[in-house]
């Protein structure tokens, strides 16, 4: 185990290292000012040349691209210094703590959701496969699937807080409450109901259908019709011996589906007006604000690698038979 953690932590820093240097290096390709656009910003609107040269000179934009990458990376390593936003005037990292709470406990909260309604779901599907709930799940689940999130949270807006066809006390709040803190999804869940509905609906859709799948493939085993022609009951196969060996692909997806989740945040934050990441990522992205989208970036890469590695201990904590050492000698 120790070995393998190690393995894949020199693997994670790679990535991260690659990374960085691939979009450190975007920042030289914007237009029309390239590598200069901070101070350009800065200078804004009085871009005189010696107010641009100034602010080159101030921001060390005028180093060569290498001496910059070294500083940028030897002061996230060593300060987790992630820049200075010219644009808001402020550190990055002052910025991301407000924000990253939000869009953690927005993701968290869904995963959790999806993963408590989908396993059971897709379990009883492939155990009742071929049935009306099977149909019908398998129905909502492509017709979820298929659905953008912004198509599904306009949706929700429209029926569950503008044109409400329940009576008032259907009634739920747009977007949360602005400048609310990060822990009132749990003082004050109302306000989330409608953008955690939105992300958990669509991450239900996908579980759901590989854990359906994933069962499947388990019951067909020669080991389950061998238990099940030794007498054991339906529960106790079902439980005992295709549970275990099916929530391994599952253990994997949900790993996988951190990042992703941070994706669909990004598109579900704008469409409630909920400020974390995603409306952030925009604004970022709008402003040219290189070292935000940067900062972001990093941050999501090393998410899509701790969920990776969870999900490969996950899968080797359920499944012994897997080995994360190596192959067996």
């Amino acid at each position: 185990m120790g070995t393998y953690l190690l393995r894949r932590l020199g693997a994670g820093i790679f990535v991260v290292l690659f990374i960085i240097v691939l979009t450190f290096s975007l920042s030289y390709l914007q237009t029309p000012h390239g590598a200069a656009t901070p101070a350009w910003i800065a200078c804004n609107p009085r871009d005189t040349p010696v107010c641009i040269q100034h602010y080159t000179a101030l921001y060390g934009l005028n180093q060569s691209f290498i001496i910059r990458l070294y500083q940028y990376i030897q002061g996230l390593v060593v300060h987790f210094n992630l820049g200075y936003s010219y644009k808001q005037n402020q550190a990055v990292f002052t910025l991301l703590k407000i924000f990253i709470p939000r869009t953690l406990w927005l993701a968290v909260a869904s995963l959790v959701l999806a993963t408590l309604i989908a396993v059971p779901m897709g379990i009883y599907q492939a155990w009742r496969r071929n049935s009306i709930f099977d149909y019908a799940a398998t129905g909502i689940a492509f017709i979820l699937y298929s659905i953008p999130a912004f198509v599904l949270g306009f949706v929700l807006l429209d029926v569950f807080s503008f044109h409400i066809p329940f009576g008032t006390w259907a009634h739920l709040p747009s977007s949360p409450t602005a400048g609310i803190n990060a822990w009132a999804i749990f003082t004050d869940p109302i306000q989330f109901v409608l953008p955690v509905v939105t992300l958990t609906a669509l991450s239900v859709a996908g579980l759901s259908r590989f854990m359906r799948s994933s069962v499947l493939d388990v019951l067909v085993q020669d080991y389950i019709r061998t238990a099940r022609a030794k007498g054991c009951s339906s529960s106790r196969v079902l439980f005992k011996h295709t549970m275990r060996n099916a929530l391994g692909p599952i253990v994997t997806i949900i790993g996988l589906s951190i990042p992703a989740l941070l994706a669909g945040a990004l598109i579900v934050e704008n469409t409630f007006n909920y400020s974390g990441i995603g409306v952030e990522t925009v604004t970022a992205a709008l402003n040219d604000d290189v070292n935000i989208l940067l900062a972001i970036t990093i941050l999501v890469t090393i998410a899509t690698i701790i969920g990776n590695l969870m999900a490969d201990v996950g899968l080797a904590i359920i499944n012994p038979r897997v080995r994360i050492e190596g192959a067996a000698r």
